[in-house]
């Protein structure tokens, strides 16, 4: 490859991954959703998606992600659209748009944006990819470490890889332009990735809890200058490594401030299932009240704490942290967030065709 054509893809792909970084989804503070059946029939289906790319153009802080099931061939099906945004008043909102729309969206179809999470924080892992061939052979390989952010943070990359001299050929050993590009590429894949496979996840698709990737070591070698083999080295190596770690699925903890009817208190049974209680204030008519709650206690009867105005005057609910599910909760179907819409359409139509064609 001679230098122009080198330079060309570098910046070709440079900017594709700059491109792709802005594209994941912004899920910081995000715990909860609504959910529709998946459309089976390709009008309604296209009806759908003209709708959401509406809302997305009117309401940039507006997520969707799908539930669906995965065949061992690899068929899948989609189950449920989901709607995610940043608090229960934004799912209204997104509720009442589409149903401008003439999308029936009902804001009880409640659903928590799940999270998995690895208590592996103490420990390096190591994971290496390798793809040998007749004329090329790549060898790639990291170790990382995962710390633990504050919840709503997101996630974090961190290259803490301090030998520039990690990229190495066998042949044209002398490339130091090559060397120059090669470093910039194989770095800027390891951010890229690093945030994909977090906003991935690893066990049903959910994304990682609020994370911080730490290259700790990392290289790369190949016969010859290849840009996509700086990318695919960085994302199988990082995949391998961030494999290694106990994944779990983890659920939002909630913390929530209210004044309440002492009436209504003393008579709703769900506060007597509260363990952490708290009374801060009181006075003749009303307790001013503090406590956590899983959000899957909670999610239920959010309508009725925000829209009770007769005995709730006040109620706040903010994400605390995430615990992991508790084992009566039996989660299967996967998950995964819709980055490109149109893209996503395209797919749908691809995959609507392949089963209009009867087998051979």
């Amino acid at each position: 490859m001679n230098e122009s054509a080198k330079k060309y893809n570098f910046d070709r792909v440079m900017l594709y991954l700059h491109d792709q970084i802005k594209l994941l989804p912004n899920l910081e503070s995000k715990y909860i959703g609504l959910t529709m059946p998946f459309p089976r029939q390709a009008a309604l289906r296209n009806r759908m998606i003209e709708s959401i790319e509406t809302l997305i153009a009117h309401d940039g802080d507006v997520c969707i992600a799908v539930h669906f099931n995965q065949s061992d061939a690899g068929a899948i099906e989609y189950e449920n659209i989901i709607f995610i945004g940043m608090d229960y008043l934004h799912l209204k909102r997104i509720a009442n748009f589409m149903n401008r729309q003439d999308v029936n969206l009902n804001i009880k179809d409640t659903c928590i944006l799940y999270r998995e999470c690895t208590a592996d924080l103490n420990i390096n892992l190591k994971g290496n990819h390798s793809r040998i061939t007749s004329l090329n052979d790549l060898f790639a390989g990291v170790e990382i470490h995962i710390d633990r952010l504050e919840a709503g943070m997101g996630y974090q990359y961190e290259n803490k890889q301090v030998n520039e001299d990690i990229i190495h050929y066998c042949c044209h050993k002398d490339d130091e332009e090559g060397k120059e590009l090669g470093y910039q590429l194989f770095v800027k894949s390891l951010d890229y990735f690093s945030r994909k496979l977090l906003a991935e996840g690893f066990v049903l698709g959910y994304p990682a809890v609020d994370s911080k990737i730490k290259i700790m070591k990392a290289s790369c070698s190949m016969c010859f200058y290849r840009d996509y083999y700086y990318t695919s080295g960085a994302h199988v190596s990082l995949k391998t490594a961030m494999q290694q770690a106990d994944w779990q699925i983890c659920e939002p903890l909630m913390q929530i401030h209210m004044i309440c009817n002492k009436l209504y208190f003393e008579e709703n049974s769900f506060f007597r299932g509260v363990k952490n209680l708290c009374i801060l204030d009181e006075d003749e008519d009303d307790y001013k009240l503090s406590f956590k709650s899983r959000l899957s206690t909670i999610i239920d009867i959010l309508e009725e704490m925000y829209n009770h105005k007769k005995d709730i005057s006040d109620f706040h609910i903010e994400l605390d942290s995430y615990v992991p599910v508790e084992g009566v909760t039996q989660l299967k179907e996967k998950f995964k967030v819709i980055y490109n819409i149109a893209k996503w359409k395209d797919e749908l139509e691809e995959q609507e065709m392949n089963l209009a064609i009867p087998p051979v």
